[in-house]
């Protein structure tokens, strides 16, 4: 009969403090659910050290986009499938078969996010949307795209930010949220819209937007940031401020998600009627990377 181990006290300390120094060991080495998160939002193929053009007051890379993949991410996007607006003489819908990634880098527009503009009847055109509402949100920080906006045509490209909440909140301020319109390039010239919307899209409605230069526009890949504190927006285009928000009722104080959508619409300059059905309508977005 084999003879009894002796559990004295200080053995069962001592075994105590083995089995501690073990599970923080092992803390330490695995990364938590947090760290975990945090680096599935981060691309791999995303340069490190990048910062904003133009700078920035946030410093630490915390989501990225490269889409240098074969497929839409999505575990960062979600394609949106729905009518996005009736017209008097065309319909637009968003539909997923529009959002594609091209996989090749090596490529002219490779390597990058392709939004691109169909015809599904004689007076329907569809275009798309991808959004990270549920996937991908945070208060404050700072977003920088890259990208080449459709051609007018009665299309557009839009860079924004809206709340998983949405605007339907009505206190007389964007601080419970609003849609965030970082760019919307409407305009037939080199510049392009910036508006904030709030107190919901009916007749309590405000919104708060200035015309912002942007030379080279319609000509190529250009960068666009917000810069988002909790009391000042900074807007930059190729790293150049074009607006600069201090008013606390225009910050939001709330969660935002990115979306990045390319639209048809009557009132945009052009006409779809005039729109080549190939890649020459694609909007291209290279990148999207945010700090905090």
């Amino acid at each position: 009969m084999a003879k009894r181990q002796q559990h004295t006290p200080h053995a069962r300390r001592a075994r105590l403090t083995a089995a501690v120094a073990a599970l923080l060991c092992a803390a330490t080495l695995a990364p938590g659910p947090a760290q975990a998160a945090a680096a599935a939002v981060i691309d791999p193929d995303t340069p490190a050290g990048v910062r904003p053009n133009g700078g920035s007051s946030h410093g630490t890379l915390v989501f990225s986009d490269e889409f240098l993949g074969t497929s839409l991410d999505t575990s960062k996007w979600s394609a949106v499938d729905s009518m996005r607006r009736d017209g008097q003489y065309f319909d637009s819908w968003w539909k997923p078969s529009n959002v594609k990634v091209n996989p090749n880098p090596g490529s002219v527009n490779g390597g990058n996010l392709w939004i691109s503009l169909s015809k599904l009847s004689s007076t329907e055109y569809a275009t798309g949307q991808i959004e990270g509402r549920g996937k991908f949100e945070f208060t404050y920080g700072t977003v920088e795209w890259r990208a080449q906006l459709p051609p007018n045509n009665d299309l557009f490209g839009a860079l924004w930010l809206m709340p998983p909440g949405g605007v339907s909140g009505v206190d007389g301020t964007a601080r419970d949220g609003g849609e965030y319109d970082v760019v919307e390039s409407f305009h037939a010239d080199d510049t392009y819209g910036n508006t904030i919307h709030y107190d919901g899209y009916g007749a309590d409605h405000k919104s708060s937007g200035v015309t912002a230069n942007a030379p080279g526009l319609h000509s190529g890949y250009h960068t666009y940031a917000v810069e988002w504190r909790p009391d000042r927006i900074i807007y930059r285009y190729d790293g150049a401020v074009v607006r600069d928000i201090t008013d606390p009722k225009l910050i939001s104080q709330v969660p935002m998600f990115p979306v990045i959508s390319s639209e048809s619409a009557e009132w945009a300059a052009g006409s779809i009627y005039d729109a080549p059905l190939d890649h020459r309508s694609n909007m291209y977005v290279d990148y999207i990377r945010v700090w905090q």
